[in-house]
């Protein structure tokens, strides 16, 4: 019986998911052929423009003038007189895919409204719509607070290189940010190096104290005041980057765009996006992946492991620490004992995770970032090694 009822539920299943792999699911749409279909998301933010993309499932190729045989209505009043930047010949193959390019009429959809989209061709007409929803909250707070200031900062370098060109500015823009944070990195770097020099006082206290974590987080509190060390300096450097390095993205991945007509300030009112040079020494700023893509991503991990190497300890002070992880002693009774091996991360594996994996994972990251965002990361990177060469050498002198 049993049997008999495991077999039937195996079939059961089988037959379901055969059904399920089969069958059609209802929640899609199933896509005409022999038809043209328009496409575009159910919603939108404004100011940013809609994503309209033109479906061809016929058999032949098909040509779309835009102005012609396009059309779009806001909260139901056609547009007239589109600018003739929009007005384009676009050939889409059988079977293939467009998305129309909708950023000359930027300024139509910096509003909230229902948009309706309509195509004529070969004599059947496709509709489809969407709705400019008001952004909410946080996106209005990223974007006046973080995003224009920066976009302001690369538009005004940008009018005023030559070209216009977009790689230019990513460099001085980067090379703007480090000497902003100069003071406050040489502060984490210094920090960085302190935090190295009392570390065997720090194993002395553990030793001392050993079992009484109360004991020793008061010790340590009271040696990083002398010593005038934040434990928690190393993680100010994220703290300062990441949100830079998000924005950054943003701003180099949607540079182009139109919609950031937008939120252009006063004085750059005049700012033509269109100029913008997006190539630099061959070199697609905005790509993705690809062989610049690698070898950027290559050249962004060597610079990190030699910005990474020169901040770690020196092998001599590593083989000194490891030796009192090895021994530790605590006082009883007036008598020196050894105790066990501590169980704290080995700092010869922790140094080796930080010099190898740290330089792979932000060359991987490299590249899969636009190349704009690799060029900033290299030459912040290359900024911040000369100032650990400096940090470096000041240090080595007060120890002599």
């Amino acid at each position: 019986m049993n049997t008999r009822l495991l077999n039937f539920l195996l079939i059961f299943f089988i037959t379901l998911l055969a059904l399920n792999l089969i069958l059609p699911n209802p929640e899609q749409k199933i896509t005409p052929k022999n038809e043209v279909i328009l496409h575009v998301g159910t919603a939108y933010v404004s100011p940013d423009i809609p994503v309209v993309e033109v479906e061809n499932t016929t058999t032949s190729g098909i040509t779309i003038d835009t102005c012609r045989d396009f059309s779009i209505k806001k909260d139901h009043n056609l547009l007239t007189n589109p600018p003739k930047e929009f007005c384009k010949t676009v050939t889409i193959p059988a079977g293939a895919k467009e998305k129309l390019d909708l950023s000359p009429l930027y300024k139509l959809f910096q509003t909230p409204g229902k948009y309706e989209f309509s195509l004529t061709s070969n004599g059947k007409i496709s509709y489809a719509d969407t709705i400019g929803d008001t952004p909410g909250f946080f996106r209005s707070l990223f974007r006046n607070l973080f995003y224009a200031p920066i976009y302001n900062l690369f538009a005004f370098l940008i009018s005023t290189l030559p070209g216009y060109s977009f790689g230019l500015a990513i460099i001085l823009v980067t090379i703007f940010i480090r000497i902003i944070l100069l003071v406050p990195q040489h502060h984490i770097l210094a920090n960085g190096k302190k935090m190295q020099a009392i570390q065997p006082k720090i194993k002395e206290l553990q030793a001392k104290y050993k079992g009484d974590q109360a004991k020793i987080g008061m010790e340590l509190m009271n040696l990083y005041k002398e010593e005038q060390v934040n434990p928690l300096g190393s993680c100010l450097p994220l703290l300062i980057q990441m949100p830079l390095l998000i924005v950054l993205y943003w701003v180099v991945l949607e540079i182009t765009l139109l919609s950031n007509y937008y939120y252009l300030y006063a004085p750059l009112t005049n700012f033509d996006i269109s100029r913008i040079d997006t190539v630099f020494f061959g070199v697609h700023l905005l790509s993705i992946g690809g062989v610049a893509g690698a070898i950027l991503a290559l050249t962004v991990g060597v610079a990190q492991w030699f910005q990474i190497k020169l901040s770690l300890p020196k092998e001599e002070d590593i083989k000194k620490l490891e030796k009192m992880e090895k021994k530790i002693i605590e006082k009883k009774d007036g008598k020196y004992t050894e105790t066990e091996p501590s169980l704290m991360p080995d700092p010869s594996v922790m140094n080796k995770f930080m010099l190898w994996g740290m330089p792979i994972m932000i060359a991987g990251s490299t590249f899969f970032f636009p190349a704009g965002v690799g060029i900033y990361w290299l030459i912040g990177t290359l900024f911040m090694l000369v100032q650990q060469i400096v940090v470096n050498k000041m240090s080595d002198a007060k120890k002599k």
